[in-house]
């Protein structure tokens, strides 16, 4: 079973979505936690015929992905997946996995935070706070911000719920925001 031997707090800690903590080692040296977190299911859907596949083909590691820190170390995550063999369509897939922000090694969500910390501050101070290169966190940012913009021009707007007043005729006096 996944993370057999490791205490959930490390799973419930993390939340990832699918995943569990298998392993944490702490790097006193360099201040920071290594986790390796694992599928809690070994299965995957097929993107080609949409079908479910529990034939594991070959199991794949992706290292060094950062992650939001816990207090004052900095989380770099171990990540298994595996690579399935569709026994209905004879294809292998590598299934995607939501928490990993595509052509960087982070996730999303540490880039969520870059994010917020850029709006307020700058690239460099982002880079210097999480430990990356200034041109790497860069790249990441602006692919992130173009990830973001896609998804929410593919997300249709949702009820208007509140009317805002015109601020400058409450200043004026007049009550109205029509001339």
């Amino acid at each position: 079973m996944p993370g057999e031997g490791v205490s959930p707090f490390w799973t419930d800690l993390l939340h990832l979505p699918g995943f569990a903590v298998a392993h944490v080692r702490e790097d006193e040296v360099r201040r920071r936690y290594v986790i390796t977190v694992v599928p809690e299911h070994p299965v995957g859907v097929c993107p080609h015929c949409h079908r479910v596949s529990e034939t594991v083909k070959q199991r794949r590691t992706r290292e060094g992905i950062l992650d939001l820190p816990i207090g004052s170390h900095a989380v770099e995550l171990t990540v298994r997946v595996g690579q399935f063999e569709c026994p209905h369509c004879d294809r292998c897939f590598t299934p995607p996995i939501d928490f990993l922000a595509e052509g960087a090694h982070a996730t999303e969500r540490l880039l969520g935070r870059v994010a917020e910390l850029i709006r307020h501050s700058d690239v460099a101070n982002a880079a210097r706070f999480f430990g990356v290169a200034e041109k790497t966190l860069e790249g990441w940012y602006y692919d992130y911000v173009e990830r973001r913009q896609q998804f929410l021009a593919r997300t249709p707007p949702g009820p208007i719920r509140r009317i805002g007043i015109d601020e400058l005729s409450l200043k004026s006096g007049t009550g109205s925001s029509s001339p």
